[in-house]
């Protein structure tokens, strides 16, 4: 079975080239906004989301409180043009695991898919709950 990742964005060109990215190797979905993701989160329970935080309509911040409150929460990885530690923070804080600034190289977000999903792997806490350690390569 393949784990399952979530990319969130109101921008088609990203949700192409990260779903073609992934696709060979994970079941990807995406979605162009925010309501449509919490409708897939609740229905296919991802291990992983990345998630758009400047979005017309509901906000990603506005859908990361919502994942919150989920039983089953799956890791949350926030995107953003916006290079501002404050707005890292106040994702951090939220309860994002993590900040990933745009342009990003897809090898970052390769780290991040391995990384969540051997932990989903390797423990029997819900992913949500685990620390969140990206191997860096040597």
């Amino acid at each position: 079975m393949k784990h399952k990742i979530l990319i969130v964005d109101d921008e088609e060109n990203i949700l192409f080239i990260t779903k073609t990215a992934f696709e060979q190797h994970y079941e990807v979905f995406t979605a162009p906004d925010g309501a449509a993701a919490l409708e897939i989160i609740k229905r296919e329970r991802p291990v992983l989301v990345f998630l758009d935080i400047k979005m017309p309509g509901m906000s990603g911040m506005q859908v990361l409180e919502e994942i919150i409150l989920l039983d089953q929460k799956p890791a949350v990885w926030m995107l953003t043009g916006d290079e501002e530690l404050d707005t890292a923070m106040k994702t951090l804080n939220a309860g994002a695991s993590g900040y990933v600034t745009k342009p990003f190289e897809l090898s970052r977000l390769r780290e991040i898919v391995l990384s969540a999903t051997e932990s989903s792997k390797d423990s029997g806490k819900p992913v949500s709950e685990r620390p969140w350690r990206v191997k860096k390569k040597e």
